[in-house]
C-alpha cells in the first residue's frame, strides 16, 4: 500500500491524461527528471512459441516503449474496481499482479527496482528477486514478469 493516498478522480477528467502529469511534491525538479531519461522496452512474448529455440531467440508477438518521466513508475494491472492503472500497464497478461513492481527514480538520476510482494515474483537478468528490496537497474537489464512479459531497460547516456 502507498503511504499516501490521493482521493480518486473521475477517468474522464482531461487533467488525467496519461500525457500529463498531475501536480505533484517531490524532490526531483522537473528539469531533473526530463534530464533522466531512462527507457522501458516492454516485450510480449507468445504464449505457445514453437520450440526451445524459438523462446531462446525471443519471439516475440509485440513490443512498446516508454520514456520514464516520474519518480515512481508502477508496473502491473489495470483495476478499474481497485482504482489501479499503472503506467505500465501488462493486461494482457494474468500473471503480473495489479501493484506488481516500482521502478523508483533517485535525485542522482539512478533508477531501481522494487517487487511489491507479487504473486509470481520478478526476475531480473533471470534471477529472482527479493520483495519489497530495491536492485539497483543498468542499461541493458532484462526484468521478466508474468507469464510472457520482459522489460528492456535503456540507461540514459551520460
Amino acid at each position: 500500500m502507498s503511504a499516501v493516498s490521493e482521493p480518486a478522480a473521475p477517468a474522464d477528467n482531461p487533467l488525467n491524461a496519461p500525457a500529463t502529469a498531475p501536480p505533484a511534491v517531490s524532490d526531483l525538479s522537473s528539469s531533473e527528471l526530463t534530464g533522466t531519461k531512462w527507457r522501458i522496452e516492454c516485450r510480449v512474448f507468445k504464449e505457445n512459441t514453437a520450440s526451445v529455440e524459438d523462446a531462446a531467440r525471443g519471439t516475440y508477438e509485440s513490443e512498446f516503449e516508454l520514456v520514464l518521466k516520474d519518480p515512481l513508475t508502477l508496473i502491473g494491472r489495470t483495476s478499474k474496481k481497485r482504482n489501479l492503472h499503472p503506467e505500465i500497464a501488462c493486461d494482457w497478461d494474468g500473471a503480473v499482479s495489479h501493484r506488481h513492481a516500482n521502478i523508483e527514480l533517485d535525485t542522482n538520476g539512478q533508477a531501481f527496482l522494487v517487487d511489491l510482494g507479487s504473486t509470481n515474483g520478478t526476475m531480473v537478468n533471470g534471477k529472482l528477486i527479493s520483495a519489497n528490496t530495491p536492485i539497483e537497474l543498468k542499461d541493458g537489464d532484462r526484468i521478466s514478469l508474468g507469464s510472457k512479459t520482459a522489460l528492456i531497460v535503456h540507461a540514459p547516456e551520460r
